[in-house]
């Protein structure tokens, strides 16, 4: 990873109570954007996140989930699932066997569209689309920060803008899902978090960035990240932990400026879900096939 040095304290899970994407615009960001039909295909799972792919399928982060959740929740129903149906997604060695990713089924599916699977790492400099449950950012906080040799010795005072040299997002304890954009600022590395290896790449969430720069927070773990490819929105990746500075205040429940999301990179693993869930157009041409056998049947 590209990281500056002692502001780097390492990747913290984001399986605390929830947050959603916390928003360098400030704006609510809580309702689906123009063009991006799978806002609703987010969902809410342990007080974390959750990600509805098709055909009953949902995934999460092993953390969040643990074992075989009883329900979860999108668009304020809750879906019970099926006994039996976990599945923890696992690696190519020489990588842990398993992974930060798991899959299990509903027993009732939403009424939701099934997702396409990106068959690429998205490229250093693509903007991707992050969509995660949880607490709402407060106004923008700033801070002087002294670097302090020594392990977690850093001090961080609250101060006006016209006196800090770092300033970020503290969040409250209410949430909601909601959607914010950043550009991927690495890939092809791997991390574990106790969890696993996790083929990942990231995004870091810069004062100067997009029109709705983005950041995760704890409780994002398992949120949908987007790219578009070819007009049309693919999953690309699954949020489950972030970086931080030295003695962050509020660690991972804040979103400081120069902090990185790490997003694991589902096209790695593109092909075990597949042998699982089918995608949704594979979905369909079965459903028009059997319908087809049926009507000859009659």
């Amino acid at each position: 990873m590209r990281i500056s040095g002692c502001w780097f304290l390492g990747w913290v899970a984001l399986a605390q109570p929830a947050s959603a994407v916390v928003v360098a615009s400030g704006g609510p960001n809580n309702t689906a954007p123009g063009g991006q039909q799978f806002f609703d295909n987010v969902g809410e799972l342990n007080g974390a996140t959750a990600i509805y792919l098709a055909d009953g399928w949902v995934m999460s982060a092993n953390h969040v989930s643990g074992s075989l959740p009883a329900s979860v929740n999108f668009g304020g129903t809750s879906y019970t699932t099926v006994p039996g149906s976990f599945h923890r997604l696992t690696n190519a060695g020489p990588l842990t066997t398993f992974t930060d990713i798991v899959l299990f089924r509903l027993n009732a599916p939403p009424a939701l569209p099934g997702v396409s699977l990106s068959t690429a790492t998205p490229t250093i400099g693509s903007e991707v689309m992050m969509i995660g449950n949880g607490r709402v950012q407060n106004s923008q906080t700033y801070w002087n920060r002294t670097e302090i040799p020594g392990d977690d010795n850093d001090t961080w005072v609250e101060t006006t803008e016209a006196l800090s040299n770092i300033s970020g997002f503290q969040t409250t304890t209410s949430h909601e899902i909601r959607w914010g954009e950043n550009a991927v600022d690495d890939n092809g590395f791997t991390v574990n978090i106790g969890h696993g290896d996790v083929v990942s790449f990231s995004t870091q969430f810069d004062e100067i960035g997009l029109a709705h720069e983005a950041q995760a927070v704890s409780g994002d773990s398992g949120g949908a990240v987007f790219s578009f490819v070819g007009g049309a929105w693919q999953l690309s990746g699954m949020m489950y932990a972030v970086s931080g500075h030295e003695t962050q205040p509020g660690g991972s429940t804040s979103a400081v400026f120069g902090v990185q999301t790490a997003i694991a990179d589902l096209s790695y693993y593109r092909a075990e879900i597949l042998t699982i869930i089918p995608e949704p157009s594979a979905l369909m041409i079965s459903l028009i096939a059997t319908a087809g056998l049926l009507r000859r049947r009659r």
